[in-house]
């Protein structure tokens, strides 16, 4: 199973529309701020002689996180960036940055795999 979040809705619905044609029922694709998304506690598979059901936390085995940035690593391809650019833009993401990895940490399994992903160089959004 693969659970695709994006806060943007277009983007979620193109996730949709193109991953149709592949014809996969094990997509998920969900529209949460991702220093937000939801804990889920799935019901756990009990034999009849369990008089009740027990609950267990959804933890995931990888998690990608492609957080919002500055776009400075881009300028390769969009030159003009530079006229806008500051270094504020990479500092004022930071927290935001932050607190989707520590939330990605938060669901992942003990033992899983997080990658974190900018297209930045700033070290503050990459290393800090």
């Amino acid at each position: 199973q693969v659970v695709a979040n994006d806060v943007d809705v277009q983007r979620c619905n193109l996730l949709i529309h193109q991953t149709k044609r592949m014809c996969t029922a094990n997509l998920i694709v969900t529209n949460h701020e991702a220093q937000n998304f939801p804990g889920c506690s799935l019901a756990k598979f009990c034999p009849e002689a369990c008089a009740e059901s027990k609950l267990q936390r959804l933890e995931f085995d990888r998690i990608l996180c492609d957080v919002p940035c500055s776009g400075d690593g881009t300028a390769r391809k969009a030159p003009d960036m530079w006229r806008t650019w500051n270094i504020g833009m990479g500092n004022g993401l930071h927290r935001l940055q932050v607190e989707i990895a520590m939330r990605g940490i938060g669901l992942l399994k003990v033992g899983g795999r997080m990658v974190y992903s900018t297209c930045s160089m700033n070290p503050v959004e990459n290393e800090a």
